[in-house]
């Protein structure tokens, strides 16, 4: 009977995982998710053996916005009673048999009828679905079994545990951070393993145990970071834990789960140690540094992606929430023995103490990306002079103007090539000034333009 439960159980939170996600668009939740060995579809002729019944209700964020223009808290409470219930079925093998909505309709799914119809015919055709009515069973039967949403998080959460603590080696483990990925593991074994020093050097002034405090309390030396695709070609997990100089397990709670909504999320990624390559890249999922929020819109995150051969690489983000989603954020590697350590300009590039705000960078990765598909860290920092740019990169001068290298070029009858390396190799100066200061350099070389070349 134990193992029966089990499968029951492990059964209810793999249908709660899957109608969580694909319902929260829909501004609902679900409310409980009861298991009945046998159900009958009153009306209908049709029962369902091992039936799975999950209760939807209206989410939180959905009733606060129905009533927060409400007068009083009698108004309020009509508006929490008027919330929309509804009702899917779904069989032993997480097949969806039927909905139910608000007014109690059933709407019976199409190739669930498609399959009954080819095992038996006859007993199909025997069916008055037309006339079914949904209706609970007043008192569980003995095989029966209802969890509330919050019982299956916990159940979800202690299901979780086992396996990072099975993964990590131990059992002294008691919560952990974990991101939501939908990445589909591109490597074979079902585990992977990643480990980040604490005293690694994020940016040019903080090390990681600097970006959290709470490691260094601890005494924690590493973070391991867990992926597990503990769902068999479903969505995986990624979980954060701390190892101190002792080897047990410590917690992280500052570091902030972001319950699914930076899953595949697009980030500005310094995709390099030097920065030479900037590029969009899709990461598995983000987890916030729950004290790293400032006054001026920003926040701080490590960020997680499979990289090649299914190495995890773990990067420190910044964020402006005043930007669109596929916007806002920036990230840089952080080191670990698969990946080499920053150098020095990307650290500062990083580094809100020496780089307060990032909207100039985000605003000018963004046309770069577009046009070449990636760009170079140089090329959108705030030192203009440091940056490498092509014949054809606009580049806007100081009154507002718009220009190219190439058209540059044109005007003193010189190859856009030619140009364009001297321009590189020119350094220390404003775009205006170097311009300015090629024009005069070629002139004294070969003439004014007009004399011809």
């Amino acid at each position: 009977m134990e193992k029966a439960n089990v499968k029951v159980t492990n059964n209810m939170l793999r249908i709660y995982t899957e109608v969580s996600k694909e319902i929260k668009e829909r501004g609902q939740e679900v409310d409980n998710i009861g298991y009945y060995k046998d159900f009958e579809i009153k009306g209908s002729g049709l029962a369902i053996t091992d039936a799975y019944i999950v209760k939807l209700k209206d989410s939180k964020r959905a009733r606060e916005s129905r009533t927060g223009n409400a007068e009083n808290d009698k108004a309020r409470d009509e508006a929490e009673q008027r919330q929309k219930i509804m009702y899917e079925i779904y069989d032993e093998d997480s097949n969806l048999v039927a909905t139910v909505n608000e007014l109690g309709e059933i709407q019976f799914d199409e190739e669930f009828l498609e399959n009954l119809r080819e095992i038996n015919e006859e007993y199909f055709n025997s069916l008055t679905l037309d006339e079914a009515e949904f209706e609970l069973p007043e008192e569980l039967e003995k095989d029966d079994i209802v969890l509330t949403r919050e019982e299956l998080e916990e159940k979800q959460s202690e299901k979780r545990l086992e396996e990072v603590s099975k993964e990590i080696g131990t059992d002294e483990i008691e919560s952990y951070s974990e991101i939501d990925t939908d990445q589909t593991p591109t490597f074979e074994k079902l585990t992977n393993k990643q480990e980040l020093d604490a005293n690694v050097r994020v940016t040019q002034t903080e090390t990681l145990a600097d970006l959290i405090p709470e490691i260094r309390e601890k005494g924690i030396e590493k973070i391991g970071v867990v992926y597990s695709d503990h769902s068999k070609g479903q969505n995986g997990r990624l979980s954060f834990v701390g190892i101190d100089k002792d080897g047990k397990l410590q917690t992280i709670d500052s570091l902030e789960n972001i319950y699914g909504t930076t899953t595949g999320q697009k980030v500005t990624s310094i995709n390099s140690a030097d920065g030479s390559v900037v590029e969009q890249e899709q990461v598995a999922g983000m987890v916030r540094l729950g004290d790293r929020g400032t006054t001026n819109g920003e926040e701080e995150y490590l960020s997680v992606r499979q990289g090649d051969y299914g190495i995890i690489e773990v990067d420190y983000v910044r964020a402006d929430l005043s930007k669109p989603e596929d916007e806002r954020y920036i990230s840089a590697p952080i080191e670990t023995k698969n990946i080499y350590p920053t150098t020095r300009e990307v650290r500062e590039f990083m580094d809100r103490s020496k780089n307060t705000e990032i909207d100039d960078e985000l605003r000018r990765a963004n046309p770069e990306i577009e046009r070449d598909g990636k760009t170079e860290a140089r090329n959108i920092d705030d030192t203009a002079s440091n940056d490498m740019v092509t014949p054809d990169d606009i580049i806007v001068l100081k009154d507002g103007t718009e220009t190219t290298l190439r058209q540059e070029a044109a005007k003193d009858k010189v190859s856009p090539e030619e140009f364009t390396r001297r321009y590189n190799e020119m350094g220390g100066k404003t775009p205006d000034e170097k311009i300015d200061n090629l024009h005069e350099e070629i002139e004294e070389e070969f003439g004014a333009p007009s004399r011809g070349r």
